[in-house]
């Protein structure tokens, strides 16, 4: 049996790693909304084919909400610009 943690699972949209609130292990084309508020569909990819695309980037509004509900303060590292103005979110 293997054991996944959906608070570890980090949804990439638009080339950027997200946090969303998951209660399980979401079903291929299932809707999910990112803590930034982008929204983007379920999908499993092997890993081989994801890496083809670069590594992806951390999404910093997804961070800031994530850190400001567990009490963790703000991250010292910034992008340029908030990802959903980047993605459409």
């Amino acid at each position: 049996m293997i054991h996944i943690d959906p608070v570890a699972i980090h949804p990439v949209l638009g080339g950027y790693w997200h946090r969303t609130q998951l209660p399980g292990i979401p079903e291929p084309g299932q809707t999910l909304v990112m803590l930034c508020g982008a929204r983007g569909v379920a999908a499993f990819e092997a890993l081989a084919r994801r890496c083809d695309r670069g590594a992806p980037h951390r999404c910093t509004e997804c961070d800031a909400r994530y850190r400001r509900a567990i009490g963790m303060p703000p991250s010292p590292f910034r992008e340029a610009a908030p990802v959903s103005r980047l993605i459409g979110g």
